[in-house]
């Protein structure tokens, strides 16, 4: 997400940071958080969590959080990943789940598009549960 943002002129007024980590215990740690992250599988809760923590820290207006939990395995078609998003407001926090197959680079490119697609669908006020064209139904 941060390459398709970053680069843009006037990113610097729309974007302050991200963070890019291989396990949720890094994420924990670069957030801020103290402790360890909840065991078991990825959930919106975590997510929201994450997302609070990086409002806190960055003192941004909207902080998103995607977390991905990919299968295991050799890459193929039939691979997958749970993607778990937040995004926090100092007044709120809106949060999904979802699953996309088709492979390592699918699956970030999925998590990439559902992160920014709800980010847009929350400022517009529009719920941010709407199915994209990654998901596996």
């Amino acid at each position: 997400m941060a390459s398709r943002l970053a680069h843009l002129p006037g990113a610097d007024t729309i974007f302050r940071r991200g963070v890019i980590a291989r396990v949720l215990p890094e994420v924990w740690a670069a957030v801020g958080l103290t402790g360890a992250p909840p065991d078991g599988p990825l959930t919106p809760q975590t997510a929201e969590t994450v997302a609070r923590a990086v409002l806190r820290q960055s003192g941004a207006t909207h902080a998103l959080a995607v977390l991905i939990d990919l299968d295991e395995g050799p890459d193929r078609i039939e691979f997958g990943g749970t993607i778990c998003l937040a995004i926090a407001t100092e007044r709120d926090v809106a949060s999904r789940k979802a699953r996309i197959l088709g492979g390592r680079d699918w699956v970030r490119l999925g998590a990439v598009e559902m992160g920014l697609d709800c980010l847009r669908r929350y400022l517009q006020k529009l719920p941010v549960y709407e199915r994209i064209d990654f998901e596996k139904t």
